[in-house]
């Protein structure tokens, strides 16, 4: 059984301790009514659980976190950030294939926790 989701950030700080806490986050960045990210949640959910099943994902939306995603500079949704070893590692912005996001986790995964 895997650890519940971590609660999504809502300022830098908090996802600063969240990427510093664990070996690897994916983090999915929307806004309330984007049918594309809609779309995209489950699959990569899906991809996670099935071939990735010792990352976390969190989805953090403009509406709740407007600042952290300025910060971030995130302006086009979906946007889904990997890190690990406490940095990010890729960004993937608007249209990309789920199949390009477990390709570009696959390696750093395999060293921090062993064969995907």
């Amino acid at each position: 059984m895997t650890d519940p989701a971590p609660a999504a950030p809502r300022t830098r700080e908090e996802l600063d301790a969240l990427v510093d806490a664990l070996d690897g986050l994916v983090v999915l960045f929307t806004e309330d009514f984007c049918q594309v990210a809609e779309a995209v949640e489950p699959k990569l959910a899906a991809l996670l659980a099935e071939q990735f099943p010792a990352l976390r994902m969190v989805v953090v939306s403009r509406n709740d976190a407007p600042e952290l995603l300025a910060q971030l500079g995130v302006l086009s949704f979906p946007t889904v950030v990997l890190y690990f070893g406490g940095r990010e590692t890729q960004r993937f912005v608007r249209t990309f294939a789920i199949d390009a996001v477990g390709a570009a986790i696959d390696r750093p995964y395999e060293i921090l926790f062993g064969a995907s």
